[in-house]
């Protein structure tokens, strides 16, 4: 299954007002191009919500009570970019911002039992 999310930087500040992530590395460009990144990055976890979401819609109601996702950051995500999260039949899981991946990872159903 696969979806596309356009992340804005209005959706990342009000992101972190919610989460309380004060990092100004989210929300100031001259102190991201500094640290070398080309603006403000999203949040890892609210990147990785759109995969929990997508696993939601793909697993069903089951998801909220056997689903698990572990994921890794690999890239950054910047404002006003699409993102394109999938996850195979496998629970592959892989989010990308055309061609720069940004994390991978697996999400799927753990056995009940």
């Amino acid at each position: 299954m696969k979806k596309d999310f356009h992340i804005t930087q209005e959706m990342i500040d009000r992101y972190g007002e919610i989460n309380g992530d004060n990092d100004i590395i989210h929300y100031d460009v001259e102190y991201a191009r500094n640290r070398g990144f080309k603006a403000p990055i999203a949040h890892g976890l609210m990147v990785q919500g759109y995969a929990s979401a997508l696993g939601a819609e793909m697993y069903g109601a089951q998801w909220f009570t056997r689903g698990e996702i572990e994921v890794k950051f690999v890239g950054p995500l910047y404002p006003d970019e699409t993102i394109t999260v999938e996850i195979d039949d496998e629970g592959r899981l892989n989010v990308a911002a055309g061609e720069r991946t940004c994390i991978v990872g697996s999400a799927r159903l753990r056995d009940a039992g």
